[in-house]
C-alpha cells in the first residue's frame, strides 16, 4: 500500500471478511479505519508541520497491521503481540474492549515507533516528535463514537457512561495517549539503532508489548469480575457489533 486511501480500501476488506466469518478481530479493524479516516482528514485540513510525511508514516503504519494479519491466516510467523491479539479471537470470553485493546497494544506500543523511525533518516526522528504528538489530539476526538457504539452494544456499558457522566472515555484516551508515549521513546530508540541491531531491538520492544497483551487477556480480580459481568450483557452476534462499530464513521 502506498496511500491512505488504499489503507482505508484493505481495512475496509478485512472489516468485510470479518463480518462474514463472525471473527473478532473485526473490532480492532473497524476502531483502526476510524482513526485512520481522521488522520486522513486531519492531512486534509493541513493540521500537520509536514503533511505528505505523515502520509508516509500511516502507509508504513498501516503495512505492518496487514502484513502481520496477512501472515498470521496462512500460517506463517508473525510478531508475538499481533499473534496474541489475533489469537484472542478464538476465546468468546473477552470483551469488545479488550480486543480493541489487543490491537491498540500490538499497532501503537510495537508498530508505531518502529514505523515513526523506519520514515525518517537515521538518528533523525526528533523534526517527527510534534506531529507525532499532533496524532494524540486528531485521535481523541473519534473516542466518544466509539463510545456510543459501545453503548449500543452493551446497555451496562451505557449505564457506566451515565453514571460517570461520560468520564469512563477517560480510559479509552488514556489508554491512546499513554501507548503513544511509549511508542515515541521506541521510536527514538529504533531511529538510534544501527541496522545490524534492529532485529534485536524490535524483538525486545515486541517482547514487551506481549507482555502487555498479557495483561489484558487476564486482568486483575476486580476487574475481570466486572469483565464477567459485562459479557454477559454483550451481543454475541459478532457481524452485528461490527456493523454497529463500522457505522460509527459510515464505513
Amino acid at each position: 500500500m502506498k496511500t491512505i486511501e488504499e489503507v482505508l480500501k484493505k481495512l475496509d476488506e478485512i472489516i468485510l471478511w470479518s463480518k462474514e466469518n463472525q471473527n473478532p478481530i473485526g473490532y480492532f479493524a473497524c476502531t483502526y479505519r476510524i482513526m485512520t479516516a481522521q488522520v486522513l482528514k486531519g492531512i486534509q485540513q493541513k493540521k500537520f508541520e509536514d503533511n505528505n510525511r505523515m502520509i508516509a508514516l500511516d502507509v508504513a503504519f498501516a503495512n505492518r497491521y496487514v502484513d502481520a494479519w496477512e501472515n498470521y491466516k496462512v500460517g506463517k510467523k508473525c510478531t508475538n503481540a499481533w499473534f496474541m491479539a489475533f489469537e484472542a479471537a478464538k476465546n468468546p470470553k473477552l470483551l469488545i474492549l479488550q480486543h480493541i485493546f489487543l490491537g491498540m497494544n500490538a499497532h501503537i506500543n510495537l508498530d508505531l515507533g518502529i514505523s515513526a523511525a523506519s520514515i525518517m533518516p537515521y538518528r533523525k526522528i526528533n523534526p517527527l516528535k510534534n506531529d507525532f504528538g499532533k496524532i494524540n489530539v486528531v485521535i481523541s476526538e473519534i473516542n466518544q463514537n466509539v463510545q456510543d457504539s459501545l453503548n449500543k452494544i452493551c446497555y451496562t456499558v451505557e449505564l457506566i457512561d451515565k453514571i460517570s457522566y461520560g468520564k469512563d472515555n477517560v480510559i479509552l484516551d488514556f489508554a491512546i495517549a499513554r501507548a503513544r508515549d511509549t511508542s515515541w521513546a521506541t521510536a527514538v530508540i529504533a531511529s538510534n539503532t544501527p541496522n545490524f541491531l534492529k532485529e534485536s531491538v524490535e524483538s525486545i520492544i515486541d517482547y514487551a508489548a506481549a507482555k502487555v497483551a498479557s495483561q489484558i487477556l487476564n486482568p486483575k480480580l476486580l476487574y475481570s469480575q466486572i469483565a464477567a459481568q459485562l459479557r454477559k450483557c454483550e451481543s454475541n452476534d459478532v457481524a452485528k457489533n461490527i456493523k454497529i462499530l463500522a457505522d460509527t464513521k459510515n464505513i
